[in-house]
């Protein structure tokens, strides 16, 4: 049964990227020094990851939909209430929606 704001279960239906299943993110995710040398952004502008707008962030997604590891990141932005930029394939608003529906 879908609950209010798209949560059934443990899953957030994201209109615009995915399918997000927060019940199989790493619960204890390592710190990004631990992980970002394997990330399909590594070494790219971070400019990018920070885009201006929402509308913004396509090339930075782009990327993160190519990601072995975004899992992963996107657990340690979650759990570390990261506040800026595209993490683990979310932009900052699509976190906060999750945030408040697994809070």
């Amino acid at each position: 049964m879908l609950r209010p704001g798209g949560v059934e279960e443990g899953l957030l239906m994201n209109e615009t990227l995915m399918d997000v299943d927060v019940s199989r993110l790493p619960k204890d995710p390592m710190p990004p020094d631990m992980w970002q040398d394997r990330a399909a952004c590594y070494g790219i502008d971070p400019e990018v990851f920070f885009p201006a707008s929402e509308e913004d962030a396509s090339l930075a997604l782009s990327y993160c939909g190519a990601c072995s590891i975004r899992d992963t990141c996107l657990a340690w932005a979650l759990k570390n209430r990261e506040r800026y930029g595209v993490w683990g394939g979310l932009t900052e608003q699509q976190r906060r929606r999750i945030s408040r529906h697994v809070a």
